[in-house]
């Protein structure tokens, strides 16, 4: 099962798993991008990979936990009876 559509904090994920011990790790799609014709010291560059770590099932909820959004100011509680319940 995938928790892919949540707005997750990437960073706060990315800073956890670095954190565990991993199970594996793989990464691939690396590509190396120049954002100017010139090289020198006031130039740069991006470098993108797609990174794939293999934590426990438990680690991931708990990295999930912690990086999820939180409400910011007063929250009204929701009637899960109601029609504006997230869970219907």
């Amino acid at each position: 099962m995938a928790i892919s559509n949540m707005p997750y904090d990437d960073r706060a994920i990315v800073d956890a798993v670095r954190a565990l011990p991993v199970q594996s790790e793989t990464v691939s799609q690396v590509s190396v991008n120049f954002l100017s014709n010139e090289i020198d010291d006031g130039t740069t560059a991006t470098v993108t990979a797609m990174t794939t770590w293999v934590v426990s099932s438990v680690d991931a909820v708990a990295i999930l936990d912690a990086a999820r959004p939180r409400p910011v100011g007063p929250v009204e509680p929701v009637d899960p009876s109601g029609d504006e319940s997230p869970l219907v």
